[in-house]
């Protein structure tokens, strides 16, 4: 597997590291949701643990609607500002 991103290979092997850890985590999130039936541990601002930074409680509807549309608009800046051809 061939990972170009930044020229250097050490760089690149942390971010494909950083890159791998997060769809693991990700997955396993999903599959708890599942197993659990719990949506709101998909929920955008718990998975960073905003609520160590900021006390609020982020398992609601509000919260959830807000953290879906920070990770669209977040998804979309990224889309609109990356120049792979």
């Amino acid at each position: 597997m061939k990972i170009n991103i930044t020229g250097n290979k050490y760089i690149d092997a942390a971010l494909a590291l950083m890159l791998f850890s997060a769809a693991a985590h990700m997955a396993i999130l999903f599959f708890l949701a599942i197993a659990w039936r719990d949506i709101y541990i998909l929920n955008y601002f718990n998975i960073l643990d905003v609520d160590l930074l900021i006390p609020y409680d982020f398992n609601n509807l509000a919260s959830n609607a807000a953290a879906l549309a920070v990770a669209v608009l977040i998804y979309i800046i990224i889309l609109k500002t990356n120049k792979l051809s």
